[in-house]
């Protein structure tokens, strides 16, 4: 589906909510080379020879030769990843899957193989390292290599990438994405992302000082620390614990020091603060009257009941989704109370169905 159309389903869904002064903006993708993380099944024709497919009428049918979605150093590496694996038994054999996590920035790879039969773990790596060091025609060069089977992990290096983004004002902030856990596929759109909450936040912050916030739905501190030079004071949530450690590191990397994660679930959060009974990592009773602004960025499914009673008593509120939908459901059942100041379009994936948005809504009274 084309970008205009997307939009113009979007302007249709949410004609009840946006207002004549809304700001609207819209955040285009590139239509190739914009995809840093990729996964695809991997099945064999009637020769034997491994090939990548993706799912489609129930199965993994669409054969993938080439994915120009992909950034280039993805692009790179998918077919001999393929064939220096089909020389070695330990790489081939119960092969089914195949992950691809990039670095723009840096140019590396993360490649996950992942299996149905177990995997002997020095067998593996034996075999994985000695694919890295003498095939794929220098294009290994800054691969590393992953093997997962059930209850098995194992690795050649780090089992995430370094990834760097400089915004507009001269910023750069880096990142530690890891395997296996939620990181955004579509750099230039989280960079339209982070500057469209920044302008938001300071829009917000204006000349006063000592503006907090709680953020839900962290992830690896993608908004925290786009964000910890405007607010003064961030608290953030996430329930993954291979995140939080990627967020803190991020923190430390960008030496940001006014952000406080904290490993919880954030529906949990949101009955104890809702009942005076949070606390934050020095032990002290946090409240919503503690913070001004609240972040929230959560699953496709939208905030549940207890998160969203939480999210309407803040006067400022700033929703990055993935299922419009379900955002607008959150309004019209939730967030009545507060206008649409801001609106933008997040074009993550390209010539695909999915749209992704991000909201400023102020309470009305304000």
């Amino acid at each position: 589906m084309s970008l205009e159309n997307k939009v113009a389903r979007l302007r249709v869904a949410f004609a009840d909510v946006l207002t004549p002064s809304t700001s609207f903006e819209i955040a285009e993708s590139a239509n190739s080379g914009h995809r840093s993380r990729c996964r695809f099944q991997v099945v064999r024709d009637d020769a034997g020879a491994l090939k990548y497919a993706l799912w489609a009428n129930g199965g993994p049918n669409a054969i993938v030769e080439t994915f120009p979605d992909a950034v280039g150093a993805i692009q790179d590496v998918m077919k001999g990843v393929l064939r220096a694996a089909e020389r070695r038994k330990a790489c081939e054999r119960g092969l089914e899957a195949a992950h691809f996590l990039a670095s723009v920035a840096s140019g590396r790879v993360l490649v996950t193989l992942v299996y149905s039969t177990p995997i002997e773990e020095g067998e593996w790596l034996d075999a994985a390292r000695e694919m890295l060091a003498n095939d794929g025609d220098g294009v290994f060069a800054k691969v590393e290599l992953m093997g997962r089977s059930k209850g098995v992990v194992v690795k050649t290096g780090s089992d995430r990438v370094e990834e760097t983004y400089e915004l507009r004002d001269g910023t750069t902030l880096r990142y530690h994405h890891a395997e296996g856990s939620f990181s955004n596929p579509n750099r230039a759109i989280t960079i339209a992302t982070m500057e469209f909450l920044r302008a938001c936040a300071c829009e917000i912050v204006g000349d006063g000082k000592n503006v907090s916030a709680l953020e839900l739905y962290c992830g690896c501190a993608n908004h925290s620390c786009a964000l910890a030079t405007i607010f003064d004071r961030i608290v953030a949530v996430e329930i993954n614990p291979s995140l939080v450690t990627a967020a803190r590191e991020s923190l430390e990397m960008n030496e940001i020091d006014n952000v406080e994660v904290v490993l919880a679930d954030s529906q949990n959060v949101a009955r104890s603060m809702m009942a005076g009974k949070f606390v934050d990592v020095q032990g002290k009773a946090l409240s919503s009257t503690d913070f001004d602004v609240v972040l929230v960025d959560p699953p496709r499914a939208g905030l549940d009941p207890d998160t969203l009673r939480l999210v309407s008593t803040f006067d400022h509120v700033l929703y990055v989704s993935c299922g419009p939908e379900n955002l607008l459901q959150n309004i019209r059942n939730g967030l009545s109370t507060h206008v649409v100041e801001k609106f933008i379009v997040l074009d993550h994936f390209p010539n695909t169905r999915h749209i992704e948005v991000a909201v400023y809504m102020r309470r009305r009274a304000l």
